[in-house]
């Protein structure tokens, strides 16, 4: 594979005013790379198109609206469908991007073209490229400094093939706006694929679709409680499943507690009976090769280059 250009896929959702502050940052970084632009908007009333059109020429974006709110997944597989570079980059519009940021993006995919790409985040006042694992929550944001490779990318700045993704399938849309990356990444490294991380940290504000509704705030907690145990049924193995369902019996029963003190334990706890209902259908929505010990083994020793 080569490099022949590369399109920023992003999904809006509420997110005119912070739009309005990051855009700007994004075109002067594209220069005149090849680089354009595809916005999936679930939420077209706020004026997210209007700003739009005052940074970009018609010629270098498509906007993609759908008032039905489908979710981020579902967002990012309509933007990753109308792609035409060998390159997708998924970029949250809550992030800013430093003027050399999409060249060294850029230079990194064309030194390697065929691997997913991790993009560094600074968010919540520290450093992030990728997703890792995690006992208790199962996966989570992995630190710039972890001695081992990102499992995958993490879908707030995440570079993949264009081909490749829509191979497997982009994000199951069910999980809807959670952990879509983690179900993808660990998909891909069952399959042998391997994430390189890029040492570029791109300002995060983190949150900005959820700020101040509490509505969303209970959505959220539903989504990770039930998300979560739909990637572990979809994604492992039978054996590796049949250890880590106590396991995250137990964290989630640690997990109620805080929940409790935020007032989320009722959506938490659907979440988590909607997640058990659930398995059976997300397992089906995946027949290729699964995360199992021999994956968690070699992913737990590896080291990155």
């Amino acid at each position: 594979m080569t490099f022949d250009g590369l399109t920023v896929v992003t999904v809006l959702y509420r997110s005119a005013g912070m739009l309005a502050e990051t855009l700007p940052t994004w075109v002067r970084s594209a220069g005149d790379l090849p680089v354009r632009f595809v916005f999936a908007d679930n939420w077209p009333s706020d004026g997210c198109a209007e700003v739009i059109a005052r940074h970009l020429p018609a010629d270098r974006y498509a906007y993609l609206p759908d008032s039905t709110n489908p979710g981020f997944a579902a967002g990012c597989n309509r933007g990753a469908a109308t792609v035409t570079t060998s390159h997708l980059l998924l970029l949250n519009p809550d992030v800013w991007l430093p003027d050399d940021a999409l060249a060294r993006v850029c230079a990194a995919v064309a030194a390697d073209p065929d691997a997913p790409l991790a993009v560094g985040l600074a968010m919540q006042g520290g450093e992030y490229v990728g997703i890792d694992l995690n006992p208790v929550s199962l996966f989570i944001d992995r630190r710039s400094t972890a001695s081992r490779a990102p499992l995958g990318p993490s879908g707030g700045a995440a570079v993949f093939p264009a081909a490749l993704y829509r191979r497997f399938g982009g994000f199951d849309e069910h999980l809807f706006a959670w952990g879509e990356d983690a179900d993808l990444a660990f998909r891909l490294y069952a399959s042998g694929l391997r994430t390189r991380g890029l040492d570029v940290v791109l300002p995060h504000a983190g949150g900005h679709s959820v700020d101040g509704d509490d509505r969303l705030q209970g959505f959220r907690a539903f989504l990770l409680a039930r998300n979560r145990l739909l990637v572990a049924s979809r994604t492992f193995t039978w054996p590796l499943l049949l250890v880590a369902v106590p396991v995250l019996a137990l964290a989630h029963l640690a997990l109620a507690a805080r929940r409790i003190r935020q007032g989320l334990l009722r959506p938490f706890l659907r979440g988590i009976g909607r997640g058990l209902v659930e398995g059976p259908a997300a397992r089906r929505r995946w027949t290729g090769p699964r995360f199992g010990f021999a994956s968690l083994l070699g992913y737990l020793t590896a080291r990155r280059a």
